[in-house]
């Protein structure tokens, strides 16, 4: 059985490496090369070369990512403008100033999940194993109050000293 020759042209290792460093995903680098994502697959399996371009135009994607992340989660300052038109005034006003960008918790805790997992990962839910040991121990309790009565579950009541 013939296979097709190859679309792969070599100045696609240059553009891989550049579009990914844009952020473009898998799906969008498919379609700026007029191709599917399973050739994207199989290029990056057949030439090392394309396949090193997309892991580091990737990994630039993914630092900027992180810087924002980092500076969304600790706070930064931008510098912003405003725009306004007094009445009195021919041409608009422009005003330049620095503005405060609060720290965001949401991006510390996804920032912290990701680099120190073993503290600030979320707890994982009870196991199929543990949550049947809580619903024996209610059935079991269920039992006894059924067998010595409702006065079981009630608590003795202490009184302070006056």
């Amino acid at each position: 059985m013939e296979t097709r020759p190859s679309t792969f042209d070599p100045d696609y290792v240059r553009q891989a490496r550049e579009l990914y460093a844009q952020g473009l995903t898998d799906r969008e680098l498919a379609e700026a090369f007029g191709v599917s994502r399973s050739t994207i697959f199989r290029w990056r399996a057949a030439y090392p070369e394309f396949a090193e371009a997309t892991r580091l135009g990737k990994d630039v994607a993914d630092d900027r990512v992180e810087r924002a992340l980092y500076e969304r989660a600790i706070g930064y300052e931008e510098e912003a403008v405003s725009v306004y038109r007094p009445t009195s005034a021919e041409a608009p006003v422009i005003v330049r100033y620095k503005r405060e960008v609060r720290p965001d918790v949401t991006a510390a805790l996804q920032w912290m999940r990701a680099r120190r997992p073993k503290i600030w990962a979320r707890p994982a839910p009870p196991s199929e194993k543990e949550t049947n040991i809580a619903e024996e121990i209610r059935k079991g309790m269920e039992r006894v109050e059924r067998i010595a009565g409702p006065q079981f579950r009630a608590a003795p009541h202490h009184h302070a000293r006056e």
